[in-house]
């Protein structure tokens, strides 16, 4: 069972719950648990839970998860929150039944230290949840997050398989547009991913290249205004998207900004390249698992709008065959990030955990 406090749509909830979903296509009794103020926007997030009859369970407290967790093998924290969330479970739970089998493991989505202020109350606990969760089994999908973990709490991390959903992203190899578009992601509500810079380079574009039609998500027009954000004339903003339209979005462009300070993977833009759209991402963090920069993504130092604007320039100066080829070689790369590849990587991981002594 995932412990998923979340109401779904990001990135690292994409990830949880596809990869249940997974699971559940091998034959894994797999399920979910989500805290009840998210329970009713995450399971119409992801309808297609119902579909495989995968069970998502809602709780109030840990009280109402120690039931839960009481019939499972292996209980799978997903975020710093869920970690305390288990935590306390397994307490509530040791209480009834001091034998209960459960074993105990922590799928690190992202470095969650640097979510907050450093020092701070949010920062303190996310720093703590590396090891709270006693002789839990800790994975994640990069060697990125692998070896951060490791450098700042000495804590080995277990590898496992990314994945993205290729039922829903995928490309349309009929397009043929004579007009370059450029898409990117503005949401101020998270400052890392950079929306003031993203905006600002967009700006750059609009001067140097009247001819790329632009267009953006993740915000509406209210909300980039009260961030002090001013998109150019003629940038379409498509507000906030649901899940099954952010492939449309990709599939009508050519280039996808993701210019974050870091990505811990950085799934929408390997869910562009599934769509034949090429990415430009951030050199900090796990986006090394699939951007060569040049090959299938420009992959930039996002500190210098210089070094992100040369890279843009450069491909949309690209000739056709230029461009087709850099497409090609992005399709090819993503293929190989399936969700049965991902699934059985976890499942081999909860077997040893769920069969080790202690």
């Amino acid at each position: 069972m995932f412990v998923l406090p979340s109401g779904g749509g990001g990135g690292g909830s994409n990830s949880v719950a596809q990869e249940v979903m997974g699971l559940a296509r091998l034959g894994v009794d797999a399920r979910l648990a989500v805290n009840a103020p998210n329970y009713a926007k995450f399971v119409t997030a992801y309808p297609e839970l119902e579909a495989l009859k995968v069970p998502v369970l809602s709780y109030a407290d840990a009280a109402e998860l120690a039931p839960h967790m009481a019939s499972c093998r292996v209980v799978v924290a997903t975020t710093n929150r869920s970690v305390f969330d288990v935590n306390n479970a397994r307490t509530e739970l040791l209480k009834g039944s001091p034998q209960a089998p459960v074993k105990f493991a922590y799928y690190v989505q992202d470095y969650e230290p640097l979510f907050y202020p450093a020092n701070g109350e949010a920062w303190l606990k996310a720093y703590q949840s590396y090891s709270v969760l006693k002789d839990a089994m800790l994975f994640a999908k990069t060697k990125w997050l692998c070896d951060i973990v490791y450098a700042n709490h000495g804590i080995r991390v277990m590898k496992v398989a990314p994945s993205i959903d290729h039922d829903v992203y995928f490309p349309d190899l009929r397009r043929n547009s004579s007009q370059l578009m450029v898409a990117a992601m503005l949401r101020p509500s998270t400052p890392r991913r950079a929306p003031w810079r993203t905006a600002r380079v967009m700006e750059a574009i609009s001067r140097n290249h009247a001819n790329v039609s632009m267009q953006v998500f993740g915000a509406t027009t209210e909300e980039l205004t009260s961030a002090g954000i001013e998109l150019p004339p003629g940038v379409k903003n498509w507000g906030v998207l649901r899940r099954a339209e952010v492939p449309e979005l990709l599939r009508g462009s050519d280039l996808f900004l993701d210019l974050s300070d870091y990505q811990a993977f950085g799934r929408t833009g390997l869910e562009g390249m599934a769509c034949g759209c090429i990415p430009v991402v951030p050199i900090l963090g796990g986006t090394a698992e699939y951007a060569t920069h040049g090959r299938n993504a420009f992959v930039v130092d996002t500190r210098s709008d210089q070094q992100i604007l040369s890279a843009i320039n450069t491909f949309l100066k690209m000739d056709l065959t230029a461009r087709t080829e850099m497409r090609q070689q992005a399709l090819e790369t993503a293929a190989d990030f399936t969700i049965t590849k991902a699934a059985l990587s976890e499942l081999r991981i909860f077997r040893h955990l769920a069969f080790s002594e202690g």
